[in-house]
């Protein structure tokens, strides 16, 4: 085989989720900083979903420390840039780390009945609200990662499917009522956040770990973000919370 066609065929789906994850939050995070309007920020809904099937679907929970510290400095780099905005919580890394943390628990619960991930997943979404007011998507990325581990562990045994399917119903109703309650989204607004939240909740309820090669030009980039996801994370969303400061206090040309 040759080398370039062994560098493509090393590429998987998960590339591609990575990928995918992290153009949407680009996209996010653009609406976040500099559009006025909710449609970026609706397209870009998916990506805090993906990323927290992510954390369930790797099966590890060991926090590698950059995570905290990277969550802590952005978290505080905005706050001095935006002293004013009071709706700020932790970072989502924070979030993505302590789901990682907990992921053993959940794994025990599994092993107990698939099922109980089902009322879990209620429970958690209960407390996401309040929660997100002092830690971004608190435990919305939790339920996702729920989602994450009855799929991976589903080995076609007695209500394992069921489990799988009922996270995803109620992670695809709670986190879509949970967005348009923050987002105050009415009409259309709504039903296309509904909609992008939900067909990412159904696609990563069936989703398979397989060899995916793209074209090969393409490769050597879904290569690269997925080994560098948290560092493109990190250096982004700096940039653009600086830029928009920036904006917000440059002064007005004559």
């Amino acid at each position: 085989m040759p080398a370039n066609e062994a560098h493509v065929r090393g590429v998987s789906t998960l590339d591609m989720l990575k990928l995918m994850a992290t153009v949407l939050m680009i996209v996010d995070h653009a609406g976040l900083y500099f559009a006025d309007g909710n449609w970026l920020r609706i397209i870009g809904r998916p990506a805090a979903i993906i990323f927290g099937f992510l954390i369930g679907f790797s099966g590890s929970s060991r926090v590698p420390p950059v995570w905290i510290g990277l969550g802590l400095g952005l978290t505080l780099l905005e706050g001095w840039l935006f002293p004013q905005k009071m709706d700020r919580g932790l970072d989502i890394l924070i979030s993505l780390a302590l789901t990682r943390i907990a992921m053993p628990f959940f794994e025990r619960l599994h092993a107990s009945g698939p099922l109980y991930l089902a009322p879990a997943a209620v429970l958690l979404l209960l407390v996401a609200e309040p929660l997100n007011k002092s830690l971004e998507y608190a435990t919305e990325v939790t339920v996702v990662a729920l989602l994450a581990l009855a799929v991976r562990l589903d080995s076609g045994g007695p209500g394992q499917k069921a489990a799988r399917d009922a996270i995803a119903l109620i992670a695809l109703a709670g986190l879509s009522l949970i967005a348009i309650r923050h987002f105050e989204l009415e009409g259309w607004q709504a039903v296309a956040c509904m909609a992008a939240i939900g067909g990412t909740v159904l696609a990563l309820s069936r989703f398979e770990r397989r060899p995916a090669p793209p074209p090969a030009v393409l490769a050597p980039l879904m290569r690269f973000v997925g080994r560098n996801t948290l560092w493109i994370y990190a250096i982004h969303l700096a940039v653009f919370q600086i830029a928009a400061w920036w904006f917000l206090h440059a002064p007005e040309a004559d």
